[in-house]
């Protein structure tokens, strides 16, 4: 068996637990020590085991159940199993040589399986090379595509590798990569071969036969899908009805559930043998495998760029959008908009309604004002009652029209919470770069005098500053 993509897991693993060596041991006969398969050590050094470290690996295979050499809450040597079968028992281990680790133990229990995980699809992924040129050609592409995703760390470059290989498995003409929420049984498209009907953001309903899967987990493989009811959308919302010669959706299982789903189709029936759906399954297996921590990474960053209330980009995200949109300004030409919106006597709202009212107004607010702008544009709160839009590429007038607009939603239409309408009106500063301002600060300082201008004039008012 190759060991360039087993070895590429241990360094990826070493690298990422932040390590000195990450090794696969074999454990099988409890008589004897593990025996060293692979190792990924930073300095090259074969990794040697003592006693109690050799107890713990033996423990970890025989018990399949992680283990860990601890000194109170630091962690120095880690275990857990790969392959837990009477035949063959392997464990992954990790360690920093005399030093601690600098994950926690919580933290090693989560990523240690994920990447022990991967070990085992890549070894079941050399198995699968059996006799016959489609099988072979097949389980080179899922080696390649196993030493590719190692490489990818955005959800695209995955996205291409996992829907390029399974055009080549299955001759599929169109090929997608769905993201799946359990937790609210909806999804929607990740990333979509060129040419596809369907693109990034598609919804994907529970009730469509990609939701389906997702939910109950099971792979749908239809060499010949020309007895299916047409009227059954793969995707769900406006997707257009055609007739689909193959069908093949395969759910990707994370640590906790299904996150998405591989879905393949082609216009001609096309047989699917048993290997091909194995080699389908274990596609599934890499893509889940790599997106899982992809997609963890990128929830992360996105909650330390929102505003846990309204859902909107918090200060941090708006900062640095503002600095982008200036730079892009300044590069590509131009003008940008600033407007800054304040609701208009929101203590008096919290005093009288109480903060659960208050609340309730603010994520109602951003809701209404969010339905106005364009996908281009940012709103953010920047604190408290005051939020911002970022507007590229329009002019002090274009702000001045689209602020306007977003008064007389908010004033228009009173406010239901608990029960009662509270009527909301908000006041609005409106300033432009480089019209009215000469770098960002500035234009922060022009739209925050005209809001406290709107605000003195009487409220419920939208005002420009173009000094």
């Amino acid at each position: 068996m190759s060991s360039g993509p087993l070895v590429e897991i241990l360094t990826d693993a070493r690298d990422f637990i932040g390590a000195s060596c990450a090794a696969l041991w074999n454990a099988t006969d409890a008589s004897v020590a593990p025996v060293l398969v692979h190792h990924a050590s930073v300095d090259g050094a074969v990794p040697q085991l003592d006693a109690k470290a050799a107890g713990l690996l033996a423990w970890a295979a025989q018990q399949s159940v992680g283990e860990m050499c601890t000194d109170g809450d630091a962690v120095h040597f880690a275990a857990t199993p790969v392959i837990a079968a009477p035949e063959l028992r392997l464990v992954l281990s990790i360690n920093s040589g005399r030093s601690v680790l600098p994950m926690t133990r919580d933290e090693l229990r989560r990523w240690l399986p994920r990447f022990a995980a991967r070990v085992h699809t890549v070894r079941s992924l050399v198995e699968a090379q059996i006799a016959g040129s489609r099988a072979e050609r097949h389980a080179d592409l899922l080696l390649l595509t196993a030493a590719q995703l190692q490489e990818h760390r955005t959800v695209e470059a995955l996205g291409s590798s996992l829907c390029s290989a399974a055009s080549h498995m299955t001759g599929a003409r169109r090929v997608s990569l769905v993201r799946w929420h359990a937790a609210t049984n909806h999804g929607e498209v990740a990333y979509a071969t060129r040419g596809h009907m369907v693109s990034a953001g598609w919804p994907v309903a529970s009730t469509s036969e990609t939701g389906a899967a997702c939910m109950d987990g099971n792979p749908v493989i239809m060499g010949s899908a020309v007895a299916r009811d047409p009227r059954l959308r793969v995707y769900g919302g406006e997707e257009p009805e055609r007739g689909l010669g193959a069908l093949a959706i395969i759910p990707l299982r994370g640590a906790e559930g299904v996150i998405g789903a591989l879905v393949m189709e082609n216009d001609a029936p096309a047989p699917v043998s048993p290997t091909d759906a194995k080699n389908l399954r274990l596609l599934g297996l890499l893509g889940a495998a790599a997106l899982e921590t992809v997609w963890e990474i990128e929830e992360i960053n996105r909650r330390a760029r929102t505003d846990s209330l309204t859902g909107l980009a918090n200060r941090q995200q708006f900062e640095e959008r503002l600095t982008r949109i200036v730079t892009e300004t300044n590069r590509f030409g131009g003008s940008c908009v600033l407007v800054v919106v304040d609701i208009d006597r929101f203590k008096h709202v919290n005093d009288t309604f109480g903060h659960q009212s208050g609340d309730k107004i603010l994520q109602q607010v951003a809701i209404r004002l969010q339905q106005e702008v364009r996908t281009v544009d940012l709103l953010a709160r920047y604190g408290g009652e005051e939020m911002a839009f970022l507007l590229p590429q329009t002019d002090l007038a274009g702000g001045c029209q689209l602020a306007e607009r977003l008064r007389q939603s908010i004033s228009e239409r009173p406010f239901a919470v608990g029960g009662r309408e509270i009527p909301i009106t908000i006041s609005l500063g409106v300033a432009a770069y480089p019209e009215g301002a000469r770098d960002r600060d500035e234009l922060f300082s022009a739209a925050d005098r005209a809001l406290y201008e709107a605000k003195r004039g009487g409220r419920n008012k939208v005002v420009s500053d173009s000094v």
